[in-house]
């Protein structure tokens, strides 16, 4: 809202609460988000320890509003997410296959079994999706994103607000 360029893209890797209201209420919004270059669709939060059906629910906002804001004209990238393998069968349903797609590692590679979820869903993710390229918002270590670069994909890193907050100061 209160962005001073618009010849960017916006993206939702922010807590849930902070961008509710547009699930809420997204024509709101619309002309806001058409006066960007694009958005990197929803991030409604997948964790392990939610409930399945809790990650399914918040799978289907991820995609009702991708595909209302991109029926409304908006340039997209879909962002995907999962939990474990039992998100598998619902969290890749609905993207385009060869296409550009985003997530995150922001909080996911924290920890040791965060990190090895995080890339056996990334490595199906691919597997099925097959994208071109992956925007990936915070960190892209090599253990987990090199083996993709080798291959010929494009990963396209987007500081997190820290990295950002860190650079400035430095």
């Amino acid at each position: 809202l209160r962005a001073k360029k618009r010849n960017q893209w916006v993206h939702f890797f922010i807590d849930d609460y902070q961008f509710e209201r547009v699930w809420n209420r997204p024509g709101q919004y619309l002309n806001l988000l058409k006066s960007f270059g694009g958005i990197i669709t929803t991030d409604f939060s997948l964790s392990r320890e939610m409930p399945l059906a809790m990650q399914i629910w918040n799978t289907y906002r991820n995609r009702a509003l991708a595909y209302w804001f991109q029926s409304q004209g908006l340039n997209i990238v879909p962002n995907v997410r999962w939990g474990d393998q039992r998100t598998y069968d619902f969290a890749f349903e609905g993207l385009p296959q060869g296409a550009s797609v985003a997530t995150s590692t922001n909080g996911c590679i924290q920890g040791r079994l965060d990190r090895r979820y995080f890339q056996k869903g990334l490595a199906r993710m691919v597997e099925v999706l097959q994208p071109r390229t992956i925007v990936n918002y915070s960190q892209t270590p090599d253990d987990i994103f090199g083996e993709y670069r080798q291959a010929g994909l494009d990963i396209v890193a987007i500081e997190n607000y820290a990295q950002t907050v860190r650079k400035a100061v430095l």
